[in-house]
């Protein structure tokens, strides 16, 4: 099932995409809060599914939102595909004994599937990381891999937008040992540098082929089967479990294939088209704006 939120004429709606159309389920699911669909998940789907039949379509001018804008928690894997990696200027992973890196982004950072990306005169190399995210459906502590994928509820698009070289434009800047890490860790956190959506599939839509892919302007940059993750979903609930509690409603995106802008020598500019998609998720669309 594809769940999402929808703005029309200033008014939200909760939405599905079942049959080609786009049924309103927000008298089903009681609410507009995705978050609270699924934690009350095991209630509220057989009133959606039910609903969908004879439910109202939605049609006209609609604006999909970001369907989870304030999750409890959001997280990302960083470096989690080998050839991104080496891209990235560093040596091969090892093949084993790895854990995975993980960081967090504030909720402020997070947008919807077409909105625009701002680029500010902070950014001095604004980048693109296309990425498939996990959405947690049930309070996960000290997960097993045996069980791990029992916490998923489902799966969403994320563009994790990340500025290469915060602080580069400071004049007679004296460094310390570790401002490099911290320069790369707040340049993923800027207003609008998680576009999102465009909508929540359940964990069973999923296709196990599923490919990670960008394109800037219309040309392909980014494309990698999630087989090429060197951490698989349950491995990474494994390990973040085992230091933080999993809620419903928590994100964690699972890191970008290899294709980015800074190896590309081709970064994000003003007016250019983004686009992120997971194959049997959807795709998410964003133009890049000089910020006022």
């Amino acid at each position: 099932m594809k769940l999402g939120v929808v703005r029309q004429n200033a008014t939200e709606a909760a939405a599905v995409v079942y049959n080609g159309k786009i049924v309103d389920a927000t008298e089903a699911a009681g609410t507009t809060d995705l978050k609270s669909v699924v934690t009350e998940w095991e209630t509220l789907y057989p009133r959606i599914a039910a609903s969908l039949e004879h439910g109202t379509l939605l049609t006209g001018d609609i604006l999909w939102q970001a369907p989870l804008p304030a999750p409890p928690k959001f997280l990302l894997l960083a470096g989690n595909f080998r050839a991104h990696v080496i891209e990235s200027g560093f040596a091969p992973a090892p093949e084993e004994n790895l854990t995975p890196q993980f960081f967090m982004k504030p909720s402020t950072a997070i947008i919807g599937p077409s909105e625009e990306i701002p680029i500010t005169d902070a950014n001095h190399a604004l980048d693109y990381e296309a990425e498939l995210a996990v959405v947690i459906g049930r309070r996960t502590h000290r997960a097993s891999l045996q069980d791990a994928m029992q916490a998923v509820w489902g799966y969403t698009v994320v563009n994790d937008i990340s500025e290469r070289k915060l602080n580069d434009g400071m004049v007679d800047r004296k460094k310390r040992s570790n401002d490099d890490f911290y320069d790369w860790l707040v340049g993923k956190w800027f207003d609008g540098s998680a576009p999102m959506g465009p909508w929540l599939v359940t964990a069973d839509d999923l296709p196990t082929d599923a490919r990670v892919q960008a394109w800037l302007n219309g040309d392909q940059v980014q494309d990698a089967p999630l087989s090429a993750m060197i951490h698989t979903i349950a491995e990474a609930i494994v390990y973040i479990s085992n230091v933080l509690t999993l809620e419903p409603g928590d994100v964690i995106s699972m890191g970008t294939p290899a294709g980015v802008g800074l190896a590309r020598g081709r970064l994000l500019q003003d007016g250019d088209l983004i686009e992120c998609e997971v194959s049997g998720i959807g795709r998410i669309r964003n133009y890049v704006r000089k910020a006022l």
